[in-house]
């Protein structure tokens, strides 16, 4: 039987022709025959026609951007995050992210609002940064003005019904709750880098609501933090896969004028440096037949770049060379396991769980932080680890192949995730946000 299969290999791969792979055709290498390859500086201009932009007279800037498909995806990306807390209770934009597309003065429930959105096969859904928060309608294109009504009702008419308040506590409590449980610490390790990196200012004010600030936060705390930030001046309507003249119509049929004067506080992030600490006694509780590991969180960081600098990209790159992840992480080159915090970090220490570099841009600071996580006997051994990792990136001891691939796989990753319409939607209101408007991926990479 061995021999009979050696004999069909060898004669399987007498018929493929030299420099071809199994199916015949050209490696991936090489050129397909008779496709003209494509021209970058097309789809360079093809880009740039595709986003537009208008500013309506209420201060609200309305940008569109052409997509195939059936679908379209319709948000608004607003202006305001735990960064804005500097007048108010901290964790009232938490309360907020809970209380997304609740009741309304036109529609009373979420299940209205999916009733509503139904006939067009449209679903909603919202996301809350320290420094954003993005409001999304995904739907057929008939469904357009819909989608900007509800937008509209959520950002300009929002109403904190008693019941949904405490509903929103008691959600915020159990997702505290889960994050001792779990052996994922990252929001919690962020929340705490970035209180060291800006000491009781902007940024520094925690995206998790306080346990101290919980139960004290109500009607009037969350009534005056929406009527400060939730302004037509601080918003971007984006449209992916919409025409733009039909996004500027619905815009001005529904966001109609200033409702309230912007009041929100617009500090500038003062980067101080410092540390947190936080010790917990208690392990955490066993979910199943195995107990989850107890291990040390350590983050080290350093100032950055603003996502508006010369030097954002650099840091991008600088990103993705370092990557890293988990140690149970599975894949190949793709996946990151040829960077640094793997090659340097996961493959030589079997004591550390986890190292991660991440780049944390904001419109006008930056922090650049490694996050690591081992047992506890060898807290200090990680934080020498990291040290290490920190001297060697100053050091400037980057070859040229390494250097080429971070290039690479941040390019790939950009254009890929550019393929989605959710996340090219918050792509353009960022930008738009903070430069009135959109560099190309052409322009990027």
């Amino acid at each position: 039987m061995r021999a009979g299969l050696k004999i069909f290999n060898r004669s399987f791969s007498a018929l493929i022709p030299r420099g071809a792979g199994v199916t015949g055709h050209p490696t991936l290498d090489q050129p397909f025959p008779g496709v003209t390859s494509p021209n970058v500086e097309d789809i360079n201009t093809a880009f740039s026609k595709a986003t537009q932009i208008t500013k309506l007279a209420n201060g609200m800037r309305v940008a569109s951007s052409e997509k195939s498909g059936g679908m379209c995806s319709v948000g608004v990306v607003l202006d305001s995050g735990s960064r804005n807390e500097k007048n108010h209770k901290e964790g009232v934009s938490h309360f907020l992210e809970k209380l997304s597309y609740s009741r309304t003065r036109k529609y009373e429930s979420p299940e209205h609002m999916l009733a509503a959105l139904e006939p067009f096969g449209g679903m909603y859904e919202s996301l809350h940064f320290r420094d954003v928060a993005v409001f999304i309608v995904s739907c057929l294109p008939d469904g357009l003005d819909t989608a900007t009504d509800i937008l509209s009702q959520n950002l300009l008419h929002s109403q904190f019904a008693a019941q949904d308040i405490e509903a929103a506590r008691e959600s915020i409590a159990c997702e505290i709750e889960m994050f001792k449980m779990g052996a994922d610490q990252e929001p919690i390790v962020t929340d705490l880098v970035h209180a060291a990196a800006y000491s009781n200012n902007t940024l520094g004010h925690h995206k998790i609501c306080p346990i101290s600030t919980l139960p004290y936060i109500g009607k009037s705390d969350l009534d005056g933090y929406y009527k400060a930030n939730y302004v037509p001046s601080r918003m971007v309507l984006v449209g992916v896969g919409v025409e733009h003249d039909a996004l500027v119509k619905s815009a001005q049929k529904y966001f109609p004028s200033v409702l309230n004067e912007d009041t929100s506080d617009d500090s500038v992030a003062e980067y101080s440096g410092g540390y947190c600490y936080k010790h917990d006694n208690e392990p955490p509780p066993s979910i199943g037949p195995q107990e989850l590991p107890t291990l040390t969180h350590v983050s080290i960081g350093f100032k950055s770049s603003a996502h508006q600098d010369d030097d954002y990209v650099k840091y991008c790159v600088l990103n993705t060379l370092m990557g890293g992840g988990g140690s149970f992480s599975a894949g190949g080159p793709g996946k990151g396991m040829y960077t640094r915090l793997y090659l340097q970090v996961l493959n030589r220490y079997h004591w550390i769980y986890s190292a991660l570099a991440l780049n944390h841009p904001y419109q006008d600071s930056g922090i650049f932080t490694i996050n690591g996580s081992c047992h506890p006997n060898h807290g200090w051994d990680l934080t020498q680890v990291i040290i290490k990792q920190f001297k060697e990136m100053q050091n400037g001891k980057i070859n040229h192949s390494e250097l080429e691939r971070a290039k690479t796989q941040l390019k790939s990753t950009l254009l890929m995730n550019l393929e989605y319409r959710n996340i090219e939607l918050e792509d353009i209101g960022r930008q738009v946000l903070a430069s009135d408007e959109r560099k190309t991926p052409a322009e990027l990479c």
